[in-house]
């Protein structure tokens, strides 16, 4: 009884987590199940969970993050995309996901829902680009359940592991023409959240104590996006078929986060000990991404980007995780709108798009890179002058069935409701 308490005391710590989680990865993919109930990826145990390169439900529907990419849309990544804003914008997201977890024994299927934050912003001098914009945004997802059957010492016993939770980002900034071709934005991010994990261990002889062991992570912290747009292609080299093209680039500056690790262990149904883990620092690594953009007369829009983090430099508590490593996306995607007139049929006034991605993902496991492949489509019903209704819908494939992995399908859908109206301007002339 001593040896079997002594063990379940010794697995609470936030460390033994995951590499116990990660042996039963590796060595017992054949127990492997997923909880069917309101659980994410199974991968989102590892780093900050899964990261999200969300930037709108427009660049979601062309696959790409918009780095170049101007519009009568909130891009929350790069706000120098911000500066042909032409009337004031309210934006919210939602998501829902499928997802088909399978080791190539045992599958699971659960379905979810996120409110994915909003945005708005404000035009003060359309002539100049001048926009203010604030909003609340997804950076990361920790959303899993997930048990395996053991025995220990004769004693057959079920390991639950759960999590939840993530880090939003508040964001605040502007941007503006500081030159006749060259758009510029700042944006100052607060990010904050709690990572929640959750061991169970329920043996089957009730004589047996059951244990639940609880940690909070809360993480929050300050970083800076800043990016430059280019749209002088057509003067720079004398060529109308280039005065639509566009160049963007993009920095989110390396941040400490700051990170408290609470705990609550329950040893018997009647004591519970709760006590501070540690207190330190999570240090997030530059990012930086380039994008390139052209509209052509016929309203079809063709735009790609790349974005790189070096998660190589990604430290907790001083020391890197050996499962965490650099990340690159790369997305390209098309739009197409026969028409922006406001007097034109409705069909006419659509916006449809597709488009597809690949990103290297910040995880190794087992010696390999976890990549994922992704295709999209979506599509923007107007309404009314400055409204619309944006929907999208993305299938993405993730990791594999073998060497002790697990390969995820999700079919994500996607909406966002753009609510505009004309505050604050004054006529002045297009740039």
């Amino acid at each position: 009884m001593i040896k079997k308490i002594k063990l379940m005391k010794n697995i609470s710590s936030a460390g033994l987590f995951l590499k116990l989680f990660f042996a039963v990865l590796v060595f017992t993919g054949s127990t492997f199940a997923q909880v069917d109930k309101n659980g994410g990826s199974i991968y989102s145990i590892f780093g900050l969970g899964d990261l999200s390169y969300s930037s709108s439900n427009r660049t979601d529907g062309m696959g790409i993050m918009g780095i170049a990419l101007y519009g009568e849309y909130t891009n929350s990544n790069n706000p120098a995309a911000w500066t042909r804003i032409p009337t004031t914008i309210f934006t919210s997201k939602f998501n829902l996901e499928n997802i088909r977890s399978s080791d190539g024994i045992n599958t699971s299927k659960r379905t979810y829902g996120n409110f994915e934050g909003f945005d708005l912003s404000i035009p003060l001098n359309k002539g100049n680009g001048w926009i203010f914009n604030l909003g609340i945004n997804n950076y990361s997802n920790v959303n899993y359940d997930t048990y395996f059957n053991g025995t220990v010492d004769g004693e057959d016993y079920t390991q639950t592991y759960s999590g939840n939770g993530g880090l939003n980002k508040f964001n605040l900034g502007f941007s503006y023409v500081i030159f006749r071709y060259l758009s510029f934005g700042a944006q100052f991010n607060y990010a904050f959240g709690n990572i929640n994990k959750t061991v169970n261990i329920d043996f089957t002889n009730t004589a047996l104590f059951d244990t639940k062991n609880v940690t909070s992570d809360n993480i929050r912290g300050i970083f800076f996006n800043t990016g430059l747009i280019f749209h002088g292609f057509g003067k720079l080299f004398n060529s109308k078929k280039l005065d639509n093209m566009t160049l963007g680039v993009f920095v989110s500056t390396p941040t400490e986060l700051k990170s408290d690790l609470t705990g609550k262990y329950n040893r018997s149904t009647t004591i519970t000990d709760s006590i501070t883990i540690s207190e330190g620092k999570l240090k997030i690594p530059l990012a930086f991404g380039v994008g390139l953009s052209n509209t052509f007369k016929n309203g079809l829009t063709v735009a790609g980007d790349l974005y790189y983090q070096k998660w190589d430099d990604y430290t907790v508590y001083g020391t890197h995780p050996a499962e965490i490593k650099n990340s690159m996306r790369v997305g390209v995607g098309l739009e197409y709108t026969a028409s922006r007139k406001q007097e034109d049929p409705f069909f006419k006034r659509v916006s449809y798009r597709l488009g597809g991605s690949y990103t290297a993902d910040y995880l190794k496991l087992n010696g390999e890179n976890l990549n994922i492949m992704s295709v999209s489509a979506g599509l923007s019903l107007p309404i009314g002058n400055y409204n619309s209704l944006d929907l999208y819908a993305k299938y993405n494939i993730r990791g594999k069935e073998t060497n002790g992995l697990i390969k995820d399908e999700v079919f994500r859908f996607g909406a966002s409701v753009k609510i505009g109206e004309l505050w604050f301007l004054r006529p002045s002339d297009e740039f």
